[in-house]
């Protein structure tokens, strides 16, 4: 048994805020604690209160959720280093030490269900139970008409569809939070649609702080170190559904419906292209994609991770797989900063890039874009930053600023959102001046040797900071350094 007092090396949601002991990922609070990461107790006036003692206070402006306390077999029985895609996690942690939880239901814009969907076993057992406990414990799900602005995350390769009709049926008014992005049934990937838009939110994938991006070149401290981009196109993966590799760019008929064939399209037409990088691995996977104008981000057996691992390493996308939306999109527009090309012109991909190249006037503002762009891809206030970023704009904070979106405009599309308001515009083009205290993240890029910046794998000699899954056990993440009291955390909005 190990206590969470102190900084220790536990695995449990932010150490259990001091107030219990972590056994298996589990928080065993003190007497008077309770929650998930021991973070609520019952205030002097008889109400639930989030980190007494700390001062802590939701933020005045933007959105406030409300999480649900679920019984520990839905979410907490479970140990964070084995977790696929902790997305749960991340949020759980940030919604605390930003200030957007609130322990007050009645006040709440949001409501955060933090069941663990990643397996479709897990949720099939437990979702059902779970909107039945919220029903008979709480009377939020049926005054919001049934689990409307109720938060679900499913990260799985194709978001909600891994759920059967019973489950999509019982969920149809939640907000689905996925990596998936398919709103248009595809036939070539057998594939049903899954995402909608204005109701669920694309959200980027987590992206653990190791290679290729802790060797990032965008960080601003390497603006005269960066290697030129002489290689046109990159990638470096699987390419065949048999995971075997090509014959002269050509797969076997073995799992033709792997990245709805778009994978093996490009490897059978453009195979060996001259100053085209095309393969099934490379040992030099972040210089190569530090070194290439563009990078090949397909999907897979579901979603890819590759679009937001290439804008993360200052490499223009080249998404392909038609009815996809990436990552905040269209709340985000992506043309601005990558190339959008649809399964029928795969055949002519080299003249479409050769068409862009033609303008390097075009090219250097993609080039430009990019840097705002990635910042809206990685979770920095969790895991620390890579481009010299303060976490204002993270992946975190757009999702909460997609969210006061959907609260204050519901009348917007959302690809309308940054032409009808203001805030929305700055805020997604990286100009909104912060609002709150300034936030100093350690970096997690290996090419930074400033004596100014704090390395993270340096700077927390008792936890091993380069792991991601440690940063979930840290209290209120990145953002919060060495601050003990998460309630205390540097907020750069409030």
């Amino acid at each position: 048994m190990v206590t969470c007092t102190g900084f220790t090396k536990t695995l449990c949601l932010n150490s259990c805020n001091g107030q219990g002991w972590c056994a298996g990922g589990f928080c065993h609070c003190k007497p008077g604690f309770y929650g998930a990461d021991c973070s609520l107790s019952t205030g002097p006036d008889g109400r639930p209160e989030l980190l007494a003692g700390q001062g802590y206070a939701p933020r005045q402006h933007g959105v406030k959720i409300y999480v649900y306390e679920l019984p520990p077999v839905a979410n907490t029985w479970t140990y964070i280093a084995r977790i696929d895609r902790p997305l749960v996690q991340v949020l759980l942690q940030r919604m605390l030490s930003s200030g957007v939880r609130t322990a007050d239901g009645d006040a709440a814009d949001y409501y955060f269900i933090p069941l663990l969907m990643r397996t479709r076993t897990h949720t099939v057992n437990h979702l059902a139970a779970v909107v039945h406990y919220l029903r008979k414990y709480w009377p939020w799900w049926d005054r919001t008409g049934g689990g409307h602005r109720h938060l679900l995350v499913a990260p799985g390769d194709i978001g909600r569809r891994m759920l059967p009709p019973e489950l999509l049926h019982l969920t149809e008014n939640c907000t689905y939070l996925t990596h998936w992005g398919l709103h248009r049934n595809h036939s070539g990937g057998n594939w049903l649609e899954s995402h909608r838009p204005g109701k669920d939110i694309v959200v980027p994938p987590l992206t653990p702080p190791d290679e290729p991006i802790v060797y990032s070149p965008l960080h601003t401290s390497l603006k005269q170190n960066r290697k030129a981009r002489l290689g046109e196109l990159f990638f470096a993966g699987r390419i065949c559904g048999d995971n075997q590799k090509p014959t002269d760019g050509k797969c076997s008929e073995k799992r033709q419906d792997y990245s709805a064939g778009t994978r093996q399209q490009i490897a059978h037409h453009h195979w060996a292209r001259p100053n085209w990088t095309i393969t099934t691995h490379t040992p030099a996977y972040a210089e190569a994609l530090s070194t290439h104008i563009f990078c090949l981000s397909p999907t897979g057996g579901g979603y890819g991770r590759r679009s937001v691992q290439s804008l993360l390493m200052g490499c223009i996308p080249v998404t392909v797989t038609d009815h996809v939306h990436q990552p905040f999109e269209p709340e985000m527009d992506w043309s601005r900063f990558s190339v959008a090309l649809r399964e029928d012109d795969i055949p002519q991909l080299h003249h479409v890039l050769s068409g862009l190249r033609a303008s390097p006037h075009t090219i250097a503002q993609m080039q430009m874009r990019l840097r705002c762009a990635a910042q809206h891809m990685y979770y920095s206030s969790t895991f620390g930053e890579i481009m010299g970023e303060d976490g204002r704009y993270d992946a975190f904070e757009t999702l909460m600023e997609v969210l006061r979106m959907r609260k204050q405009r519901p009348e917007l599309a959302p690809r309308d959102y940054a032409a009808q308001d203001k805030r929305f515009h700055d805020f997604i083009y990286c100009r909104l001046r912060p609002t709150g205290s300034r936030v100093r993240l350690c970096t997690q890029n290996r090419l930074v040797k400033s004596y100014n910046i704090t390395h993270c794998r340096e700077s927390y000699d008792a936890v091993p900071m380069r792991w991601m899954r440690m940063f979930y056990s840290w209290p209120g993440g990145a953002a919060c350094g060495r601050n003990r009291d998460v309630g205390r955390c540097p907020r750069v909005w409030l």
